[in-house]
């Protein structure tokens, strides 16, 4: 500790993550000046959970339809930063899109974007019963994150 310095110990509540503490060392002002505030974080700081994407779990995770009438999963993700959303279907682990982009000679599929928007759409035109199953919504995290999603199609 240094002399004239008061520890003080900042707790910051923010959701979905647990509390995060964060330590500042305030200047004390012996001869009356306004003191000045120095924060000093660990150089894991900047890599906390709540600067982290995780998934919004508003999202309804289970979608029927019929045969032949377009299905749409959405996947909400915030705080993506420069980090990728990519959809993959589960039975064969085939990467269907990355981003907006995609990934499958299978044209029934495509990802739906809206600049500035959490939402990540997967949209299967015409789908048929052959397509039910999981598909996973993956954010290019290190480790991956991901949220699965199940597709039925009825006849």
């Amino acid at each position: 500790m240094i002399p004239g310095f008061a520890l003080i110990s900042v707790e910051h509540h923010v959701t979905p993550t647990p509390k995060v503490r964060v330590e500042v060392d305030c200047c004390a002002a012996k001869s009356g000046n306004v003191g000045s505030v120095i924060e000093h974080h660990p150089s894991s700081y900047w890599e906390q959970p709540f600067s982290q994407p995780y998934f919004d779990n508003t999202t309804k995770r289970e979608t029927t339809t019929t045969v032949g009438q377009s299905a749409y999963l959405y996947c909400r993700v915030r705080n993506l930063g420069d980090r990728a959303v990519s959809w993959i279907r589960k039975r064969d682990l085939h990467i269907l899109t990355v981003g907006i982009l995609t990934y499958t000679n299978d044209q029934r599929f495509q990802a739906m974007h809206s600049d500035g928007s959490d939402e990540w759409t997967l949209k299967i035109t015409s789908p048929q019963v052959r397509d039910s199953g999981t598909y996973e919504c993956q954010v290019s995290t290190e480790p991956k994150i991901s949220q699965a999603y199940k597709l039925n199609v009825v006849g």
